[in-house]
């Protein structure tokens, strides 16, 4: 929805000539307009900054990286920028993944998944036929009515490194009861 004056040709024109090479501070100022109409215009003809702007503006900063930030930030992805954001993506989620199995709490939001997908699909179906899960030890217990399938289980064995024991309810009870001090 449109709130202002629609743009003559002339100024389209104008913009799209002049816009590769023209900051949209300026544009906006020359035109009586405002930055975000620059940008509107410059998105809807697809139009971009040269790389030699981007170089000018950089040197205006002071230093010649910024220019490179900067124009990741408009869109210009040099193969450069994709490959050094790629590997700090891999290091710092990898350094998450170590923090998480050190028990540190995580430096960023990234989820570090917990577990395999393939062991939390294991997990549910080991339920599923009625096995008794002890998380903390991948141990699955299994009673006189769970469901036992030999080939899933040495699945589970191999892929989920899980140990299957017969479920002992004496065992058990005396695991659970609070030791007296």
């Amino acid at each position: 929805m449109s709130t202002g004056h629609p743009l003559t040709r002339e100024q389209i024109a104008y913009i799209r000539e002049h816009y590769k090479d023209t900051t949209n501070h300026v544009l906006a100022d020359e035109m009586g307009l405002s930055r975000s109409t620059i940008c509107r215009i410059a998105k809807k003809y697809h139009l971009k900054k040269t790389p030699e702007h981007y170089s000018e503006m950089g040197r205006k900063a002071g230093t010649a990286s910024s220019a490179a930030r900067c124009g990741a930030c408009f869109g210009v992805y040099t193969p450069e920028i994709i490959s050094k954001r790629a590997e700090t993506f891999k290091r710092t989620f990898r350094e998450d993944q170590i923090r998480w199995k050190w028990g540190l709490p995580p430096k960023t939001k990234l989820r570090v998944r917990k577990q395999p997908k393939a062991k939390c699909n294991q997990r549910a179906y080991l339920k599923k036929q009625g096995y008794i899960l002890d998380n903390e030890n991948n141990i699955a217990y299994y009673t006189e009515n769970t469901h036992r399938a030999t080939r899933m289980e040495a699945y589970t064995k191999k892929k989920c490194y899980f140990k299957f024991k017969q479920y002992d309810e004496h065992q058990r009870e005396q695991q659970d009861e609070p030791v007296a001090s």
